[in-house]
């Protein structure tokens, strides 16, 4: 193995095998070879750690945490603390990648000297594409604009000026969305690279923690390393379809009313609410009550004690 590798890659887990396997193959199966990969279990009592080893690639190390923390935050942190390379990205242990998503990433990087790039992203529910994520809309910027951690390249030197992944259970926001915002507030330069290379499949859709559900990663890996390119296309053409529909729909006075009024508390709470304290303590208990539900959504048990 490279004793220098150029990125690390760390994937947060928790007893969820059946994806990570998955997740894995897609990392294997990247044009761009110079990583070193940080498994990190959050306390896992699953066979994760026999699928990690069952690939025999010295490039994959597996570090299991004495005691589940319940977020991704301290199993980053942990990788974060081991990481060799000068770049650092994230993979979701239920998330694919593209073969060209580091090679593209990293190549992106350089050109461009940002410190933190990421390229679009497509997110799947079991009805098909529910949208893609991209660059932030006109009038957003990257402090309200929210991107998948599967999607992140950055440089290490981020940690050193921002800090670690913070305490999910401190946080009124969640522990990748207020990573992202204090990177930007920080001042760093975020960028978006023009390619689709992240497939997401979020775990509460899917339930990946219930055995009986049925996981998509199966027939969309298989697609991505039989013929790449054409799926590829395909989600760009439906995105591009759906974008399309939706430009030329037709709403009435109650859902323009609602939209409006969304869209005006949205922006009271984050251009007024880091300096209010009322609205600061109602967004961290919002914040704490959709974890606890979202928790439950993807069949795991209730919280552990702090």
């Amino acid at each position: 193995m490279n004793d220098k590798p150029e990125v690390t890659v760390i994937i947060a887990t928790y007893n969820s095998s059946r994806t990570l396997y998955f997740a894995l193959r897609s990392l294997l199966n990247q044009t761009y070879q110079d990583f070193e990969a940080w498994i990190i279990g959050d306390a896992c009592t699953d066979d994760s750690e026999k699928i990690v080893m069952s690939f025999s690639d010295d490039r994959l190390n597996w570090f299991n945490r004495e005691s589940n923390s319940g977020s991704q935050g301290a199993p980053n942190n942990e990788g974060l603390r081991r990481a060799k390379g000068k770049f650092i990205a994230y993979l979701g242990h239920d998330d694919l990648w593209f073969p060209w998503h580091l090679s593209g990433l990293v190549s992106f990087l350089r050109n461009t000297n940002a410190d933190l790039v990421h390229p679009l992203c497509a997110m799947y529910g079991p009805g098909g594409l529910e949208y893609t994520v991209g660059p932030p809309s006109m009038g957003r910027t990257y402090e309200n604009h929210f991107v998948f951690p599967s999607a992140w390249l950055h440089k290490r030197s981020i940690i050193e000026d921002c800090g670690e992944w913070g305490n999910h259970f401190q946080l009124s926001r969640p522990v990748d969305m207020e990573f992202l915002r204090r990177v930007y507030l920080a001042g760093k330069q975020i960028v978006f690279c023009p390619q689709l290379s992240l497939l997401k499949f979020p775990s509460a859709l899917w339930r990946i923690y219930d055995q009986n559900s049925q996981l998509p990663q199966d027939h969309y890996l298989r697609l991505m390393i039989s013929n790449p390119d054409s799926l590829q296309h395909e989600i760009l053409l439906e995105a591009s379809t759906a974008l399309a529909r939706q430009s030329n729909r037709r709403i009435s006075v109650g859902q323009g009313l609602h939209e409006f009024l969304n869209s005006l508390r949205y922006k009271i709470t984050e251009y007024r609410g880091h300096e209010n304290w009322l609205l600061e303590q109602f967004r961290f208990w919002y914040v704490q009550r959709q974890r606890r539900k979202s928790r439950n959504d993807r069949g795991l048990p209730p919280y552990p004690s702090k």
